[in-house]
């Protein structure tokens, strides 16, 4: 079984280092050792985000991306230790193969890889604890992952995932970015009585659209692309259609866009079976597992703040 995400880090590292250049400036020396959180008793530094930023190349990070990376920081802390509980060890030859990858990349650019990985703040050691993190969680979730419970999630979840594709339209009404409550329940309500009617067959769902929707589909009468689950339709569009039953109308629902009705007009079966989307579905199992793990660590976790890195 393969997976595609399997030297995601490596993957990102050869990209970042794309975007190095020669004149780029390291972090202060002096606030090296500055101890920004501690995870269970280990220091987060800012040398430890100064690497985060430098190996994703970025120089000049504004304060919530800042704070957002070093949540990652401690997230991965926390899971460090966890796959260590777990005696999970990533085989030296594996490692050994992706720190040769990142070394060719920049090799290829005409650089010289320690020369570049020492600028980054890449230690040996430093390099393949990073690379080794992703490859383990990759090995604890093999493990964790059954062919049964692969199966399963895919019987659960066949349309999403089979290449079903779907024929729908949708009602718009355009919300403002700061929409008081009041106007978000009218725009509800509105919908809502327009459901009651295309329900009571006062008029189609295409004739609604025409009349009421704000998006520019209202002259097609609300048709939307036709679009698999992941495709060219918004997921928060596939969410709400894919349970319908072809002529069914959704309840009303907010997205970033305003508040919507949508109705299924036309549903394509999927000819995929889990063999074809076996490494895509091993990644959303592999994300879901680990966002339950991080959960559960995190409540149990004792993280402490430097005053003024956490407001």
């Amino acid at each position: 079984m393969s997976s595609p995400r399997r030297h995601s880090f490596t993957y990102l590292l050869c990209l970042a280092l794309l975007g190095l250049s020669a004149g780029q400036p390291l972090y202060a020396a002096a606030q090296a050792d500055d101890v920004l959180a501690t995870v269970n008793g280990q220091a987060v530094t800012q040398a430890d985000l100064s690497f985060a930023l430098l190996s994703r190349g970025i120089t000049d990070a504004p304060p919530a991306l800042r704070q957002q990376l070093l949540e990652q920081l401690i997230n991965q802390r926390l899971i460090q230790e966890f796959l260590k509980t777990q005696k999970i060890e990533v085989p030296s030859k594996q490692l050994d193969e992706s720190v040769v990858k990142v070394e060719n990349f920049i090799r290829k650019k005409g650089d010289n890889p320690q020369q570049v990985l020492t600028k980054m703040g890449f230690t040996p050691e430093k390099l393949r604890a990073a690379i080794a993190l992703p490859l383990a969680w990759n090995l604890y979730a093999r493990q964790e992952i059954s062919p049964e419970k692969m199966q399963a999630y895919f019987n659960a979840h066949r349309e999403e995932l089979d290449g079903t594709r779907v024929e729908a339209s949708q009602i718009l009404l355009k919300l403002s970015s700061d929409a008081p409550p009041t106007e978000i329940d009218q725009a509800k309500q509105k919908l809502l009585d327009l459901r009651k009617q295309i329900q009571s067959g006062k008029l189609t769902f295409a004739e609604a659209a025409a009349q009421h929707s704000q998006a520019p589909s209202k002259t097609e009468g609300g048709k939307l692309v036709t679009s698999a689950y992941r495709g060219k339709m918004p997921l928060v569009f596939t969410r709400q259609v894919f349970p319908l039953k072809e002529g069914e109308i959704s309840e009303p629902f907010q997205s970033p866009f305003g508040m919507h009705l949508i109705t299924l007009n036309k549903k394509h079966p999927g000819q995929f079976s889990l063999e074809d989307v076996r490494g895509e579905l091993f990644q959303t199992l592999s994300r879901e597992l680990y966002d339950q793990t991080l959960q559960k660590l995190r409540s149990t976790a004792k993280i402490e703040w430097k005053t003024e890195t956490k407001s």
